[in-house]
């Protein structure tokens, strides 16, 4: 009677102690499930950034420089996956032009000369405010930055921001930087860049 009752007694705990095992690996399933998910849906929230292009196509603060990127067709270019950074012109950055150059670089016969014109604002990989002060301070005064046209652009500090002198020796500020696109970083200028004809 005595050993029945410790068998009863060990197979009862066996028994469980088996469910208490299971138990335990359903929760750790679930709990590695619930991190995949996690993982899973931050990696959803990180791929909703806009592209360039779809970021400053809907400020209408950029709407001049949106209708010169689609009249060059660079609009495509910076909906790709691709790392830019771009120095975006504000609207009022194109009242330093005499009025109808704007309407008149517009059209489809100056596709060419707009188009320097808006590489000259592009640089074809990702670089930040950070990297950008660094290399000046490093140079000792200014850095010249390579343009998706080919041309340079020269970037200095006047206290802790930074300007942007081009070919033809006008100047431009930085206002806002590194804004963060899908496929580079943003950053607007109080005047448009020209580069040397």
């Amino acid at each position: 009677m005595k050993i029945l009752n410790v068998v009863t007694f060990f197979t009862v705990s066996i028994v469980v102690l088996a469910s208490c095992d299971q138990v335990k690996k359903q929760e750790s399933n679930q709990n590695e499930e619930l991190i995949a998910q996690n993982i899973e849906d931050t990696e959803k929230v990180e791929e909703k950034l806009p592209t360039i292009i779809e970021f400053v196509s809907v400020d209408q603060g950029f709407s001049i420089f949106v209708k010169a990127l689609q009249a060059t067709e660079l609009d495509v270019e910076l909906n790709t996956k691709q790392g830019y950074t771009v120095f975006a012109p504000i609207n009022t950055a194109f009242d330093g032009f005499s009025e109808g150059v704007v309407e008149k670089l517009l059209k489809p016969e100056n596709k060419e000369q707009l188009s320097e014109i808006v590489k000259y604002h592009i640089i074809p990989s990702i670089i930040t405010k950070e990297d950008i002060v660094a290399a000046i301070n490093e140079r000792r005064g200014s850095v010249p930055l390579k343009t998706l046209g080919g041309k340079k652009l020269t970037a200095t500090l006047k206290g802790n921001s930074i300007f942007l002198i081009d070919e033809m020796g006008n100047g431009g500020k930085l206002i806002t930087t590194d804004v963060e696109a899908a496929n580079g970083f943003i950053n607007t200028i109080d005047a448009v860049m020209q580069p040397n004809k």
